[in-house]
């Protein structure tokens, strides 16, 4: 079977593509937590900058982004290979739409949280870290998961510009196939790609399931706790009746 036989060049590219898309996940949220500091800021100074850029970023087509990174930085001096053009330009892509997700999602809880946790002392990171940001994650994650499964798919882009991911390394298949035996494997090799970036997706929206249903279990857990009632005090009778 020409996949068999082939295994070791598609095996290459999709260790290829698992690398692109970690690589690629990982600075799209740093760049996300980033832009979504400077979204949040109560200054326009400071706030209105990041999101004119922020803007700017997700109204860019992806294959514009990737081909402009790859083919005009080298003219101001930056040159990168197409691993790290690829990564760079779906990296600031993804972060400028995660920011929008993480802002929405902070924006969710209310005022009165963080009150509450400047008045028990957790100011700054230590109040977002645990009092707002485990709110807002309910919010957050269905939205920032579908992301992350766009940002693998966006991996695929990386063929344009030479990157050896899964789908580059099925197009070298499939010429170096139909010219070789003749007929070409299109139908059979484009379908078992398709079948591992499902799986590759799927995979990464079950977890993100199962993250879900945590928080949403702590969450209630918690409002439950906030509204089961005081306990009851029994009067204590007088000493020395």
């Amino acid at each position: 079977m020409l996949l068999v036989e082939y295994r070791y060049v598609l095996l290459e590219g999709f260790l290829q593509t698992l690398a692109l898309s970690l690589v690629v996940v990982v600075t799209a949220t740093m760049v996300a937590i980033v832009m979504a500091y400077g979204l949040t800021r109560p200054s326009r100074w400071a706030n209105r900058p990041v999101f004119a850029i922020v803007e700017v970023l997700r109204d860019i087509p992806l294959m514009v982004a990737v081909l402009l990174t790859y083919f005009v930085l080298p003219r101001i001096g930056i040159a990168l290979d197409p691993f790290w053009s690829t990564t760079v330009s779906i990296s600031l892509w993804g972060g400028a739409n995660g920011a929008q997700i993480i802002r929405a999602g902070l924006q969710s809880v209310p005022a009165a949280q963080r009150e509450t946790a400047a008045a028990f002392g957790l100011r700054s990171w230590k109040g977002l870290l645990f009092i707002i940001l485990p709110q807002a994650m309910p919010v957050i994650l269905p939205p920032y998961v579908g992301l992350v499964t766009a940002l693998i798919q966006a991996t695929s882009l990386g063929a344009v510009v030479g990157v050896h991911e899964l789908l580059r390394s099925a197009q070298v298949l499939i010429e170096q196939t139909t010219i070789s035996r003749g007929g070409s494997p299109a139908f059979l090799v484009y379908g078992f790609i398709l079948i591992v970036y499902f799986l590759l997706c799927w995979v990464v929206s079950r977890a993100g399931q199962v993250l879900e249903r945590r928080f949403d279990r702590s969450g209630a857990a918690k409002a439950r706790t906030e509204e089961s009632p005081a306990p009851r005090q029994h009067p204590v009778d007088a000493v020395g009746r």
